[in-house]
């Protein structure tokens, strides 16, 4: 059987990322009639192993300086059909349209193949762009690669076959920032640049080494140095043949170049320079329009923000109109998927809201609103704050645009719920929850929770949509934005969610009794029972969720720092009910270390226990109370007869028995001001 395809790729010193990238291909050289040659131009023991396993095709490569000569290398050694190449660090999500392409025959209408490259921005993979590449050709004695860097096939000959399938790439990528421009240091500038210098010193003519150098220094963040390049290159293109998608990408990387050097308005200047003078193509004025918003929005400059998203707009639906542009148009990184990049194509048009908002253009703001992606509320949630802002900043307006704005998202429902009278209760509490259940955003659920709290509104329907942790956290400020007038009301609440969320309640009553606990000042016996009901509401919080032996003493390590605070003022209060106060004090003196905010109360039980141990009647019995209760009455009889002389000694020894005594307290009072002028 004939060999449909040769599949070649160098190998460097990267043993895990080479494994990935020949396990994506086992679907392709498994099902299609096909060969894989390595080209091994390291020296890693590993990969050699590795490489092993999928071929016996494995060609040593001494490293030159000269990646095209590595190419050619595999090259020559391929005997298919077709020739396909990649790289070590790129692998393939899904190789079907590829595969199909071949087993069904259509590989014979073709020349040239371009699948796509997945470039990320960022190591978390949200942040990318795709381009289609030249990497598949039909072979030929005349196919070879050129450029000791960014290598190239040529020629290209027969019509060209555009793919969806698509490899990953990490690349560019890196962990260190670049001091002073943001950029990212680049360790394949260190070894790509001196290289791109010596190509040009042999050939002075040829661009494109101009246009990686350019490149090379720009992702440095060595924006003179790119600066000079990108220029030459410009000046080399003008007038010449073929030359056109070199001038569309050195005009945007101009733009970029100039945007970069911190000089906004000179960077405006240049670019509309480009516009006005250059006539780029379309998906170039898209790029250069997007550079516009942003320059233009941070110098305030807000009608020309309009006037470009406007033109970026009505330019984007043409395009999208003539779908064959996008590709006609593309060149390297400069692609349909750059500019609808989700993040750069949502913030051009925020820009332009707030530019119509500060314009007071009402209309033009509800237009660039309906471009945002409200149906897909995991990208568009992420701007939920920015909105509030614009209510607070502009309320009347945006107010008024989100009132009638007809688009469906959790976000514009919440809105419109708000306004809702108060004999539409049931419907508001509803749509509440029909947001709460449709929407991912935590930014909203947060809200949602915080009305419904203050509102009174049934809570058991809310709270199934919230983990316990994020619970927690939402709770957290609302309790402590809540007014003292509020909280028995929202106590209520909680008490009721504990019977179908007993978790969720326990926790926001915790929080609740916690507050009053603190800012209410509760003395005496008010005190005491309000910390034991807090101590039993956080334990049966926590012993809920832990085995029982968790709270041997041996184990107590291992608990939340507030719960291990109320397992020893649990044991202190025990001791109290014992009257053995050193030891209940020494508990609560232990007890702060795990929780410092509860400072204040436990100072003040601690006072307490001192002013009890000191108070002869804290161990008295029953006969006790009854003589000191008969006592009390008898003073009370001296006091109201004027027998003043008689009733002083006898307060003087009953204040020493009952210093805790309010109604003692006052009958001292008044037999002072009854002897104010004779007692000294």
């Amino acid at each position: 059987m004939n060999i449909q395809l040769s599949i070649s790729l160098l190998a460097s010193d990267r043993p895990a990322a080479l494994e990935r990238c020949l396990d994506s291909l086992k679907p392709l050289l498994m099902q299609v009639p096909s060969e894989l040659i390595i080209i091994a131009t390291g020296t890693d023991k590993k990969v050699r192993e590795i490489a092993s396993r999928y071929t016996d095709h494995i060609i040593p490569f001494i490293w030159c300086n000269d990646f095209s000569a590595a190419r050619n290398t595999g090259l020559k050694m391929a005997r298919g059909e077709w020739f396909m190449f990649l790289d070590d660090d790129e692998w393939f999500e899904d190789t079907t349209e590829i595969r199909d392409f071949f087993l069904s025959g259509e590989y014979k209408n073709y020349g040239t193949g371009f699948y796509k490259v997945r470039n990320y921005l960022s190591w978390d993979g949200i942040q990318y762009f795709d381009f289609h590449a030249f990497r598949m050709t039909k072979l030929t004695g005349s196919i070879s690669f050129q450029n000791t860097i960014h290598e190239e096939l040529v020629p290209r000959t027969g019509a060209s076959r555009f793919f969806d399938d698509y490899v990953h790439h990490y690349g560019y990528v890196s962990d260190i920032p670049k001091t002073g421009t943001g950029k990212k240091d680049d360790e394949k500038a260190s070894r790509n640049v001196p290289m791109l210098l010596k190509a040009i010193r042999r050939n002075p003519d040829y661009i494109k080494n101009y246009i990686q150098l350019t490149q090379e220094y720009y992702r440095e963040g060595k924006l003179d140095k790119a600066a000079e390049y990108c220029q030459k290159a410009r000046r080399m293109c003008r007038g010449k043949s073929g030359a056109e998608g070199y001038i569309e990408w050195l005009q945007i990387r101009w733009a970029d170049i100039c945007r970069d050097k911190g000089n906004p308005e000179y960077a405006v200047k240049e670019i509309e320079s480009i516009l006005e003078n250059e006539k780029p193509n379309e998906l170039t004025r898209l790029c250069l329009y997007s550079e516009l918003l942003l320059l233009c929005t941070q110098l305030g400059k807000h009608e020309k923000t309009l006037r470009y998203g406007k033109e970026f707009e009505q330019l984007l639906d043409y395009m999208d109109h003539t779908p064959e542009l996008w590709m006609q148009q593309s060149y390297g990184n400069i692609t349909e998927g750059k500019v609808k990049q989700p993040e750069t194509l949502t913030m051009g048009r925020l820009r332009c809201i707030e530019a119509a908002l500060y314009l007071e253009d009402a209309g033009q703001a509800e237009y660039f609103l309906s471009r945002l992606p409200w149906e897909d509320e995991s990208w568009v949630q992420r701007y939920y704050s920015l909105f509030d802002q614009w209510k607070g900043q502009f309320s009347a307006l945006f107010g008024g645009i989100l009132e009638k704005f007809s688009k469906e998202n959790p976000y514009l429902l919440l809105q419109k719920a708000r306004i809702l009278r108060e004999e539409d209760r049931m419907l508001k509490t509803a749509q509440f929850l029909q947001c709460m259940e449709e929407t991912v955003s935590l930014y909203l659920k947060r809200q949602i929770i915080e009305e419904t709290v203050f509102e009174g509104m049934e809570l058991s329907g809310f709270a199934k949509h919230v983990q316990l942790e994020t619970w927690k956290a939402y709770m957290q400020p609302v309790i402590e934005g809540a007014s003292m007038k509020q909280l028995p009301g929202i106590q209520e609440s909680a008490q009721a969610l504990k019977e179908t969320d007993p978790f969720h309640g326990l926790w926001m009553e915790k929080l609740v009794l916690e507050k009053r606990l603190i800012r209410e000042y509760p003395a005496g016996r008010e005190l005491m029972e309000s910390l034991s009901e807090y101590i039993q509401c956080v334990l049966s919080y926590y012993k809920g969720q832990y085995r029982e032996d968790m709270f041997l003493e041996e184990r107590r390590h291992l608990l939340p720092e507030d719960c291990r605070f109320a397992v020893l003022v649990s044991e202190s209060l025990a001791c109290i009910e014992e009257q053995k106060f050193p030891k209940a004090v020494k508990l609560l003196r232990q007890a702060l270390q795990y929780y410092p905010s509860m400072t204040g109360v436990i100072h003040e039980v601690i006072r307490q226990l001192k002013n009890s141990a000191d108070n002869p009647a804290q161990n008295a019995g029953a006969e006790f109370e009854l003589l000191a209760e008969q006592m009390k009455n008898n003073l009370s009889a001296m006091i109201e007869s004027e027998q003043y002389t008689q009733a002083l000694p006898i307060m003087q020894q009953l204040c020493k028995l009952l210093p805790e005594d309010l109604e003692l307290l006052r009958l001292r009072q008044t037999l002072f001001l009854k002897t104010d002028k004779n007692y000294k």
